[in-house]
């Protein structure tokens, strides 16, 4: 029986733990240890949490208190390097598991190097439809998991062979989810699983909360697209990402060339990445057709640095 290790992060989480606690301890699936690493929370986050560990002495929960935030990125990849199961399920503090969550994803990993699944949107009352609408293949390739992740932190599990390409980086405030994601696609298979297995709750007082813009066209996306190649601030945080993964060997030689061009972003370079994701297209586009397939894949590139550009790693 394969070992998964939980690992939740905290942080004045105290009016939604207690329910994201009690769904973990209705897997179906047992679970080796939960490590819950609070980042100083001023709430009463702690006391729910010890109360939990003394009501439930069945489950093996290690609680750890950073000395000084760290930040949600931080906090997780510094808390992950803490498990020693076979597998590593994320955790969000103020989402609800299925009972299932787990037998489901450790009976489906197979030979992949991570799993990920789809969650139902929640408000706290009801399901509003699901989080991933697109169509996402079963084998996700590796560069559609380099140059478009589509995988949250709350949706992954992965074998704890990976801890080691991740410890040298525990320190960046870097997008733990997409990176662990990558890093994965790099080593071997990412799998996902199109069942809504987490009730992922939106709420303004989450870490990872935006507020809904106004829909725009697939036209003015494209402009946006376009226009971020005049944004320094998204060009330089691209660079300095794909500088990270230039450290982290791949055996394709197409992926290898669009990581280091990506790390040194130019006119030229980027004409050159765009026609080798023209050439994947097949892989990078999956949920379009025709002519449409040959202008996303066009514009992956770009929508990285439009979207991930802006936040992916940062320097606090």
């Amino acid at each position: 029986m394969k070992k998964v290790s939980v690992v939740m992060c905290t942080y004045n989480g105290c009016k939604y733990i207690g329910e994201q606690l009690d769904s973990l301890a209705r897997q179906t699936y047992s679970i080796h240890e939960i490590i819950i690493q609070d980042d100083k929370s001023t709430d009463n986050t702690v006391e729910i949490i010890k109360d939990f560990q003394s009501t439930h002495q069945d489950i093996n929960i290690r609680l750890y208190i950073n000395q000084q935030n760290k930040g949600f990125n931080r906090n997780f990849l510094s808390a992950i390097l803490r498990a020693d199961g076979d597998y590593i399920a994320c955790c969000d503090q103020d989402d609800i598991w299925e009972d299932i969550k787990l037998e489901t994803l450790v009976n489906e990993v197979g030979d992949a190097v991570l799993i990920f699944h789809n969650s139902s949107i929640f408000d706290g009352k009801e399901t509003n439809g699901l989080l991933h609408k697109r169509n996402i293949p079963e084998y996700p390739s590796e560069l559609s998991n380099i140059l478009s992740p589509r995988s949250y932190g709350h949706q992954i599990m992965f074998r704890k062979d990976i801890i080691e390409t991740i410890r040298p980086y525990s320190n960046l405030n870097i997008s733990y989810d997409y990176f662990i994601n990558t890093i994965s696609s790099l080593i071997g298979k990412v799998k996902y699983t199109d069942k809504a297995l987490v009730k992922w709750r939106r709420h303004n007082e989450a870490a990872t909360y935006s507020a809904r813009s106004v829909k725009e066209s697939k036209i003015d996306g494209y402009k946006r697209a376009l226009a971020a190649l005049f944004r320094k601030n998204n060009i330089d945080t691209t660079r300095k990402y794909f500088n990270i993964l230039a450290g982290i060997h791949s055996d394709n030689k197409d992926t290898e060339r669009i990581i280091n061009k990506m790390s040194k972003i130019s006119i030229a370079n980027i004409v050159c990445i765009c026609y080798l994701c023209l050439k994947h297209k097949n892989e990078l586009a999956t949920d379009c057709k025709g002519f449409t397939r040959y202008i996303r894949a066009l514009f992956i590139p770009l929508f990285f640095i439009r979207d991930y550009g802006q936040y992916i790693i940062k320097e606090k």
